[in-house]
């Protein structure tokens, strides 16, 4: 049987780390990243093995690290990436909310 691998996007979040530190406020980034897979179990071991801590000298003379420190969310691709990229959907996250939101801006007319 032939597995065809999946196409998943992944919402990481890493932490910046320097020492010693020039800013008092942490630094965290939140990046979205394709990964193929055979299945959605994998993707957290294809993740923490590719996103290892990297560390150099920064642009203040400090040592920095980036840490990855979680997978955020993981949500399947269900365009063919290699098709067709414009506008192509790369992650979604619903968001449900407990009161009623007014937003001011209309991108739609």
């Amino acid at each position: 049987m032939i597995l065809l691998s999946n196409i998943y996007s992944v919402k990481l979040l890493f932490e910046h780390i320097s020492s010693p530190e020039s800013m008092p406020n942490k630094t965290f980034e939140e990046t979205i990243n394709i990964v193929r897979a055979d299945k959605l179990e994998d993707v957290d071991g294809l993740v923490k093995q590719h996103f290892k801590d990297v560390t150099y000298a920064n642009a203040f003379g400090e040592t920095t690290t980036i840490k990855l420190l979680m997978i955020l969310d993981v949500f399947e691709l269900v365009d063919n990436i290699e098709e067709c990229l414009e506008f192509g959907e790369v992650y979604s996250h619903h968001i449900i909310l407990d009161e009623e939101v007014c937003l001011e801006r209309n991108y739609g007319n």
